[in-house]
């Protein structure tokens, strides 16, 4: 399958979607002028996964500066991607890392947690 990698800028994360290295990352601001064509991209490249490309376990981490509330929905589908990973046979994980004194970016990620009934491992760091 084809890496997927977008260079951050300061509207939009950067992503990295490479199942042969097993690297998997969306980082930095999300705040794109048109939110749907950015991450429509990144959900139909997840949608397009499958078992047979896919050896052993993946880890997925977003770790995000900024997240505004357009692109907080879209987050939400790529989880919901994510989630659909299952009835595929492939195993996942999810890092969802926030600044230490950030508690409205923990707080979205247990709740895209609960929205979706899956587990996301939530990571503190100290700024």
């Amino acid at each position: 399958m084809e890496v997927l990698e977008l260079e951050g800028t300061s509207y939009t994360p950067k992503v990295v979607f490479d199942v042969k290295n097993k690297v998997f990352e969306i980082t930095g601001d999300s705040r794109p002028e048109d939110t749907h064509t950015f991450y429509q991209v990144l959900i139909d490249w997840l949608s397009n996964l499958d078992s047979p490309s896919v050896q052993g376990d993946l880890k997925f981490k977003f770790a995000f500066d900024y997240l505004n509330s357009s692109s907080s929905k879209f987050i939400f589908k790529l989880i919901s991607c994510l989630k659909n990973l299952e009835s595929k046979d492939i195993n996942f994980s999810i890092d969802w890392f926030y600044d230490e004194p950030d508690i409205d970016m923990k707080e979205l990620g247990e709740e895209y947690a609960e929205l979706a009934d899956i587990k996301i491992n939530l990571i503190s760091v100290e700024i």
